[in-house]
């Protein structure tokens, strides 16, 4: 039943983006699922973490590590087209918001989690442990 309600909405948007001559994915909402793009990889010794964040600054994220769970959030700021004074923008995709994803991540050091953020790239190390860890504070480099 689910399956078919959602191929009916397919077909409807589908429809709707051949008669207005948009592209296929127009009016598709996956894009928004793209936004945390990420890459996890595990070893005997740690997890690395690769998350796709673009356009925000390393001091508008925020890492945490508590019961397990890695949780990554980030703002970005509008951003401000000066260059067209005029305001003749026809299509504007680049906005501002919040994002956040989580990641069940056990039995790593908290406290020696570390965090690199690089041409809109953040990489985070988790080594593993074998007992439990209270600090859940990380540092971005």
């Amino acid at each position: 039943m689910a399956n078919d309600m959602m191929n009916r909405r397919n077909d409807m948007m589908d429809a709707m983006n051949d008669w207005f001559g948009f592209p296929r994915n127009f009016f598709d909402d996956s894009e928004i699922e793209n936004i945390m793009q990420s890459d996890v990889a595990e070893t005997d010794k740690d997890y690395v973490v690769k998350i796709d964040m673009p356009g925000m600054n390393k001091d508008d994220i925020k890492l945490n590590y508590k019961d397990g769970v890695l949780s990554v959030a980030g703002t970005r700021k509008a951003f401000k087209d000066t260059n067209d004074k005029e305001r003749n923008i026809i299509h504007k995709e680049r906005s501002e918001g919040s994002i956040s994803r989580s990641y069940r991540l056990p039995n790593v050091v908290a406290n020696e989690i570390h965090a690199k953020y690089d041409n809109g790239v953040l990489t985070i190390t988790l080594p593993k442990q074998t007992a439990g860890d209270d600090d859940n504070s990380i540092q971005i480099d």
